[in-house]
């Protein structure tokens, strides 16, 4: 055989084990995304948070912090027949894979969804980065949102308006960098977000995590007083340390959120009837409004919240009321995912500083409060912080 002939053979060879070794890689590279998927569902199963935890990289602060939220969701809120699996694979680069998870799993009814989910070689493994959204970077936020979405520039415009508004209320501001998540799949929001919610929600926001958002509402315009509700819960939680209830939490967003731009603008607040918010404290603390499904019965829920927000910063004025916040996050952070006495112990919180800041129990501001909403003419008025 002549050095030609030898030559050629050899790239031959080397061609096919290539090939060989190529789809190896390939077929080792899925197996390891699949491996990763794999323990996360048997971490849900066996309730092993440390376990699930060890699949998502570190290096996402808030997708971090949403993965235990969403962890504890799944595998202790009573979701049921939960499956996960991979069902397509693609490599973007050496470090950088997409692939489509599909789930199933019983709440309440049966639910079947798929999504792109973004995997990174890091640290000598394959872990979760989270959705394989596109991303966007402001000076003041990051904006991340899902393939398809024609309106990203409607909502960066309406986050820094949000932005405006709230730095004309409160001295602290949003994170840098600040991260807002753009779902054009509200059923998937839900899924990702609360799972065991029983209604489809707009926003969602929790400490430490992104804001979430439904993006396929029509009127677009709207979206700036749902953008400024949570960015609301952002800076007031951050405030009080996650130690109030969350009816005092809606309760903020509503006046500085929706509220702000009037009555009218808001689905909620246009349904504000006196006989629908007589409400005491004590009703607020026996309602589970995530297994709340009447849809009016929601918005008196957040009417009511927003009324006694309105008593307070009416009667009080705003920096008082804000000094409630600032007490309570005199105490340590309380984490509502890890914490299982989370909310009895944020309502004992607020009456302790109820009765540190304005010298009343939690029964005598639910007088005063039912006693003002006999007089006040807010419903005639509507919202008194509307700009025109």
């Amino acid at each position: 055989m002549n050095n030609r002939k030898k030559l050629t053979v050899i790239i031959l060879i080397l061609v096919i084990l290539a090939t060989i070794l190529g789809s190896c890689s390939n077929d080792t590279v899925d197996q390891k995304i699949i491996d990763n998927v794999k323990t996360k569902l048997e971490a849900i199963k066996t309730g092993d948070q440390e376990l699930y935890m060890s699949t998502v990289t570190r290096s996402d602060y808030y997708y971090w912090n949403e993965q235990i939220r969403w962890f504890t969701e799944m595998a202790f809120k009573g979701i049921r027949d939960i499956n996960i699996s991979v069902d397509d694979v693609k490599v973007i680069n050496d470090d950088t894979i997409v692939a489509t998870i599909h789930q199933t799993h019983t709440n309440k009814e049966k639910f079947d969804f798929s999504y792109p989910n973004l995997f990174k070689f890091e640290d000598g493994k394959w872990l979760d980065h989270g959705y394989a959204f596109e991303s966007i970077e402001t000076d003041r936020f990051t904006i991340k949102y899902m393939e398809g979405e024609s309106r990203v520039d409607a909502f960066i415009k309406m986050a820094d308006t949000a932005y405006d508004n709230l730095e004309q209320i409160f001295t602290e501001k949003p994170h840098s960098n600040f991260e807002i998540k753009l779902f054009s799949d509200r059923e998937l929001l839900r899924q990702r977000t609360v799972p065991s919610n029983a209604w489809l929600f707009t926003g969602w926001g929790e400490p430490n995590e992104s804001v979430k958002l439904f993006t396929g509402h029509p009127d677009v315009e709207k979206y700036v007083a749902t953008i400024q509700h949570e960015l609301v819960h952002h800076i007031s939680i951050n405030i009080c340390n996650n130690n109030l209830p969350v009816w005092f939490y809606e309760g903020i967003a509503m006046y500085y959120g929706n509220a702000y731009f009037g009555h009218e603008f808001s689905t909620i607040l246009s349904t504000l009837e006196k006989a629908s918010v007589h409400t005491t404290i004590e009703q607020l603390e026996n309602t589970n409004i995530g297994e709340e499904t009447d849809t009016q019965k929601i918005y008196d829920w957040y009417n009511t919240n927003y009324m006694y927000a309105a008593y307070l910063i009416e009667t009080y004025g705003h920096d008082k009321y804000m000094e409630i916040w600032y007490e309570a996050g005199k105490r340590p952070f309380n984490d509502s995912a890890a914490n299982l006495d989370f909310y009895s112990q944020n309502d004992a919180t607020l009456g302790e500083v109820l009765m540190e800041i304005l010298g009343l129990t939690k029964e005598e501001l639910s007088n005063a409060y039912l006693s003002w909403l006999e007089e006040t003419d807010i419903f005639e008025k509507g919202s008194p912080l509307k700009r025109d």
